[in-house]
């Protein structure tokens, strides 16, 4: 199959299940007026929608490898690794929030600085890798995805602000969305 259609299947499975995520925060204000089984379920639906866009993500680099300079590819796994303990961290942060909400905002940790933490270590860990791969449709892959999750954090925070009001608006003007403020 030729590459750029893979690219261009591959970057229309992640904008459409990406949007399915974003039904899950539009469905129900702050999560919680969800079932236990309906939150098991979309949860397991968001890992395996997030588990198989990166199992394509990482089947895509293999593919469209280019020869680059040491320099770009210590770049690339240094900023894929950075990305990866971005998203942990975040993880760490929220640790019970999901099936345990506390109706407690979290702006501690990676929180202080970005609203969408494990968001943005995606975006960075996806461009981190097409970086050491020299992959310029996994840059642009990147880009896609930054403005998909920059799409469904939309979502999400429609949620967050009915949930918090005035404290998550508060929050908002001392955090960026998606990219900490210093870039």
């Amino acid at each position: 199959m030729n590459l750029y259609l893979e690219f261009f299947l591959i970057i229309s499975y992640m904008v459409i299940t990406y949007h399915i995520i974003a039904l899950k925060y539009r469905k129900s204000i702050g999560f919680s007026g969800f079932t236990r089984c309906a939150k098991i379920f979309w949860v397991s639906l968001h890992v395996f929608i997030v588990s198989t866009n990166i199992i394509l993500y990482f089947w895509f680099i293999s593919k469209d490898f280019n020869p680059v300079h040491i320099l770009l590819r210590v770049s690339g796994i240094l900023l894929f690794v950075f990305g990866l303990l971005f998203i942990f961290w975040g993880m760490y942060s929220l640790r019970k929030a999901v099936f345990v909400p506390e109706n407690k905002l979290i702006i501690a940790g990676p929180y202080k600085y970005v609203r969408h933490p494990m968001y943005f270590g995606g975006v960075i860990g996806a461009f981190g890798l097409a970086l050491f791969a020299g992959s310029m449709l996994g840059a642009v892959y990147s880009l896609v995805l930054a403005l998909v999750l920059s799409h469904i954090a939309d979502a999400e925070e429609e949620g967050l602000r009915a949930r918090f009001g005035e404290e998550y608006s508060e929050y908002g003007k001392n955090a960026s969305k998606l990219f900490p403020h210093a870039w």
